[in-house]
């Protein structure tokens, strides 16, 4: 089958994508040319699930800064929401224009962090033949047309070795993509990936860090303040030492992906035995708006954000970006101050305002708090436990604005004890804000000077406050 399409409008777009997908080809090649995440992975379902179940697909796109959990982690262990709120910081400064999105995709897998400078790609394709690395080995092979030190590892992760040249007689065999020529003792992950296997399908799923202009501070981004007070079921991400495949001082004006999209359309064809001639030109050139395009074999072309039309994508797009999709589906955790039964790791010191004798224990399930054990003194703690419970268990996390606001209009039983601990009701609000990634009501506090006492704002993204003891 052949047919070449120059879309008229935005519907007409839609449909003759639609007909390509749902007709029987081989192989699949598109290229987005939206950088947005939520319609960008609502695209790639769309094709996981509405693809021949015989036909491999080559997927390439480019998203926004943000940030992309997976489907069983949790959000408020996995990144920093203070951070994401402020956004990427452009020429030093943080802007709330410049936001990180933050979207939980349906894949496995752990968080990752995707700007302009990262290449994402995906291949879906029939369920009996999947192999972990058969992709990254692909990716690796596009790789090294602009980095020789690439080489998939034992994890199934793409990673650059950092060591030197070995000895010509030590080298490997340069189609091997699990070694190369240069000392692996130590070695920099530039692509993680992950995996779905459904109704027959296989998709695998990656990044790829290019030149992202980001990358001092991605770990900032994917560092919770929570980590070391949360136990989560579910899946952690593992951390590692990350590079780009390209140094940021040989990126003159930014990053620039079509040349390694086209490396990765390239090494595509060479292992399905394809002709490049038999994609788009949009595909084979990686630019322009292009053209819609069914030739032999091969379906292929430019996709945008004109897809939107199709009700089925618009559908997906709306539910993984809302805050339901992202939060609600979290597995059960803990939130604890100090070292408990169930959580016995060693905590760091608690912020200097935290009120010494206060102890908090809470415990959610889908982003709903069912069971909690807060108290602020030892002598009145099982009467203290019992308020906080009343006040905090079955709420949904996500809906709470910042934790005091919880106090605010409550029953009168309540209102003689909320008025004599308010300063440690507030303080130890705002380590929950802290936590659980909220807006904090900054209390006002005492700070303890050479020359007496005096107010202080408790700080927004530190967890202590500097200088001397607070009263």
């Amino acid at each position: 089958m052949s047919s070449v399409q120059h879309p008229k409008n935005a519907l007409h777009y839609a449909k003759v994508f639609t007909e390509l997908v749902s007709q029987p080809f081989r192989y699949h090649v598109y290229l987005s040319r939206t950088h947005a995440v939520a319609l960008n992975l609502s695209i790639e379902q769309y094709l996981f699930q509405k693809t021949h179940p015989n036909s491999t697909v080559l997927f390439l796109y480019v998203n926004e800064p943000c940030v992309v959990i997976g489907r069983n982690q949790n959000p408020w262990l996995e990144f920093n929401h203070d951070l994401a709120r402020r956004g990427v910081a452009i020429g030093g400064l943080y802007s709330s224009e410049n936001k990180v999105d933050v979207i939980r995709r349906r894949s496995g897998g752990g968080t990752v962090f995707h700007d302009l400078g990262n290449v994402n790609f995906s291949v879906i394709y029939p369920q009996k033949t999947f192999y972990r690395d058969k992709y990254a080995e692909m990716m690796v092979r596009a790789i090294r047309k602009t980095n020789p030190r690439a080489r998939v590892n034992e994890r199934h992760d793409i990673v650059l070795d950092q060591g030197t040249l070995v000895e010509e007689e030590d080298r490997p065999d340069p189609n091997d993509t699990h070694r190369t020529s240069f000392g692996s003792s130590e070695f920099r992950k530039v692509s993680g990936s992950a995996y779905k296997l459904a109704r027959g399908r296989a998709l695998h799923h990656g990044t790829c860090l290019l030149s992202s202009p980001n990358l001092p501070s991605i770990s900032d981004y994917l560092r919770s303040p929570a980590a070391a007070f949360m136990k989560a079921q579910g899946v952690e991400s593992v951390r590692s030492p990350i590079a780009n495949i390209i140094d940021q001082s040989e990126v003159k004006s930014g990053p620039d992906t079509s040349a390694f999209q086209h490396q990765i359309v390239e090494a595509f064809v060479q292992i399905h035995g394809l002709n490049m001639h038999e994609l788009s030109p949009s595909v084979r050139n990686t630019s322009g708006s292009g053209t819609l395009e069914g030739n032999g074999q091969i379906a292929s072309g430019i996709l945008d954000a004109r897809l939107l039309e199709i009700d089925e994508i618009t559908g997906m797009e709306e539910e993984i970006q809302s805050p339901i999709h992202l939060y609600d589906q979290t597995p059960q955790f803990t939130l604890s101050s100090h070292t408990i039964e169930e959580d016995s790791r060693s905590r760091p010191p608690l912020p200097i305002w935290f009120p010494p004798s206060a102890r908090v224990y809470l415990k959610a399930k889908q982003g709903v708090i069912i069971e909690t054990w807060i108290s602020l003194s030892e002598d009145t703690r099982s009467e203290e436990e019992a308020i906080f419970a009343g006040i905090f268990e079955k709420k949904r996390i996500m809906e709470v604005e910042n934790f005091s606001d919880l106090f605010e209009d409550l029953p009168t039983r309540y209102r003689k004890f909320v008025k004599k601990k308010e300063r440690d009701i507030r303080l130890v609000c705002a380590w929950l804000d802290l936590m659980l990634g909220k807006i904090t009501k900054h209390p006002v506090i005492k700070k303890k000077t050479r020359h007496g006492f005096r107010l202080a704002l408790l700080s927004r993204s530190s967890m202590s406050v500097p200088s001397e003891d607070i009263a």
